[in-house]
C-alpha cells in the first residue's frame, strides 16, 4: 500500500468527451482508492478575451457564447468526476474556474503547492495549452508531478523505473517518489550510457541504489547502452520489456529565445512513453 500520498489534485483541462475521457482522472482516484487520500478536481475551461474594444457585437456575442459553452463543459466534467470519485469511495472536492489563460496556470500552480502530487492527462503537442500547464507546474510548484498517457486508468507501483543521470533533478524526483518506491516490488535505477558522458563526481546508478535501498526500496542498479543516440526510446524500450508500471525522472528545460522548452528526453517522452511519467524539478 502506497503511504504518506494523502492529497491528490486532478487537472482537467480539455473537452472530454463520450469518444475521449482523461487518464488522469480514472488513474488519480485509482491511486486515491489505494492510498486512502482525497482528492481535489480542477475541471477548468480557459476564459476567451477580445484584445480589443472596437469588435463588433456580432463578435462579442460569438466569444460569449463560446464561454459558456466551454464554462459548461467543464462544469459537466467536475460533476462526472465527483460522481466517480464517490463511486470509487474516494473523498473529493470538485471545481470548474473558468479563467483567462495566465489566471488558470497560477490556480494551478497554487493549488499544486497544497498537495502532495499533481495529476495530468499526457499532451503530445509541445505547443498545446495543455503542455504550458504541464511546464508551470513542473518548473513552479515544488510539488511532484504525474503525467499520465491515454489508457492508463489504473494505478500500478509494483514495478518502477528510476531514469538516473546523477543530476540534482533526478535525486529530486526520486526523494519525491520515496512513497512509491517503497510500495513498490522492484525498482530499477536505470542510466543510459553512450549519448553523453557524466562527470566524473556524479553519483551512479549504483550509488543512488545503494541509497534508495536504505530506505527500504528493494531496488537493483541498470546500465544501458543508448539506442541510436536515443535516450527516451532506449527507456521506453526498457520499460516495455520489463513491463515498468511508470518512470521516475527529473524534468529539464533550456532556454531557448527567452522561451524556458524542455530538454530533449523529456519533451520525447512526454511526446510519447509508454506508461505514466513520475516527474521533478
Amino acid at each position: 500500500m502506497v503511504q504518506n500520498i494523502k492529497s491528490i489534485l486532478i487537472g482537467l483541462t480539455k473537452e472530454f468527451g463520450p469518444d475521449e475521457t482523461s487518464s488522469a482522472l480514472a488513474y488519480g482516484i485509482s491511486l486515491a482508492q489505494q492510498a486512502g487520500a482525497h482528492v481535489t478536481i480542477r475541471a477548468a475551461s480557459i476564459k476567451l478575451t477580445l484584445s480589443s474594444a472596437g469588435v463588433s457585437k456580432v463578435v462579442a456575442g460569438l466569444v460569449r457564447e463560446e464561454n459558456q459553452r466551454l464554462h459548461s463543459l467543464a462544469q459537466a466534467a467536475a460533476r462526472t468526476a465527483e460522481a466517480h470519485a464517490s463511486s470509487a469511495d474516494v473523498a473529493c472536492s470538485a471545481e470548474s474556474p473558468h479563467l483567462n489563460y495566465p489566471e488558470l496556470l497560477a490556480v494551478f500552480r497554487t493549488q499544486a503547492r497544497l498537495h502532495d502530487l499533481t495529476i495530468v492527462d499526457a499532451e503530445s503537442e509541445s505547443l498545446a495549452i495543455d503542455r504550458g500547464l504541464i511546464e508551470t507546474l513542473l518548473m513552479e510548484s515544488g510539488r511532484p508531478l504525474l503525467v499520465v498517457p491515454p489508457k492508463q486508468d489504473v494505478f500500478r507501483a509494483e514495478r518502477i523505473i528510476v531514469a538516473w543521470d546523477g543530476s540534482g533533478r533526478a535525486a529530486r524526483a526520486a526523494a519525491d517518489a520515496l512513497p512509491f518506491l517503497r510500495a513498490a516490488e522492484v525498482v530499477e535505477v536505470v542510466a543510459v550510457t553512450g549519448e553523453k558522458d557524466l562527470p566524473a563526481t556524479a553519483p551512479t546508478s549504483v550509488d543512488a541504489a545503494l541509497h534508495l535501498g536504505r530506505h527500504g526500496v528493494k531496488v537493483k542498479a541498470q546500465t544501458l547502452p543508448v539506442l541510436n543516440g536515443d535516450v527516451a526510446e532506449t527507456l521506453r524500450k526498457h520499460a516495455t520489456l520489463i513491463q515498468a508500471d511508470f518512470i521516475v525522472m527529473g524534468g529539464y528545460v533550456h532556454s531557448r529565445l527567452r522561451e524556458l522548452v524542455f530538454g530533449g528526453v523529456t519533451q520525447s517522452l512526454l511526446k510519447q512513453s509508454p506508461v505514466p511519467l513520475f516527474m521533478a524539478y
